[in-house]
């Protein structure tokens, strides 16, 4: 369990990956507004998928080194191509089902982390300030983005809740100035 430190700003900020499907989140003398989702990472080159097959094929790719088997892939728009099955190379892959939608020679993104989601609740939710907030459903791999809602220049943490789930990391990405890292 890990738990980060961030100052918001009235421009938006993103957490950690979160490791685990659910946090804490704490505010001092600022409100924030936060939502959830997946790492908006965009893949080197294009992507071609329909959806009658599990074969995605690539332009310009690397899946090899980019991609890994239970990493989800999408559309620039945060549909669900699917999940990996299998990496034949750098432009060929299986899913494990037909893709979702279908992606013609375009730019895609990917979750290493699996099947990201938005928790459709959270998308504009307000956590006042001075208050804790409990068992916040984020899911692993996500992240949290929050933004300053009124005055206040103290901070606000976010806290890991349960055990990490194999084979996932957690590194900060930390608003300025950083005021602290990563505590157990």
């Amino acid at each position: 369990m890990a738990s980060y430190v961030y100052t918001p700003s009235s421009a938006v900020t993103t957490s950690a990956i979160i490791a685990t499907d659910k946090v804490q989140i704490a505010t001092t003398d600022t409100a924030i507004q936060y939502t959830t989702s997946f790492p908006n990472v965009a893949l080197t080159g294009t992507i071609t998928c329909a959806t009658n097959t599990t074969t995605v094929t690539g332009s310009g790719t690397l899946f090899l080194s980019e991609l890994n088997v239970g990493a989800w892939i999408g559309n620039t728009a945060g549909s669900t191509a699917g999940i990996v099955k299998g990496i034949a190379n750098n432009t060929s892959l299986t899913l494990t089902a037909n893709s979702v939608v279908a992606i013609s020679n375009a730019t895609a993104r990917y979750s290493p982390y699996g099947v990201p989601y938005t928790i459709a609740d959270a998308n504009s939710t307000i956590i006042p300030k001075n208050t804790i907030r409990y068992s916040i459903i984020v899911g692993q791999g996500n992240i949290v983005s929050f933004l300053k809602n009124g005055a206040g220049v103290d901070q606000i943490s976010i806290t890991e809740l349960g055990a990490p789930h194999a084979n996932t990391g957690t590194t900060g990405v930390f608003a300025t100035p950083n005021f602290g890292g990563p505590t157990t």
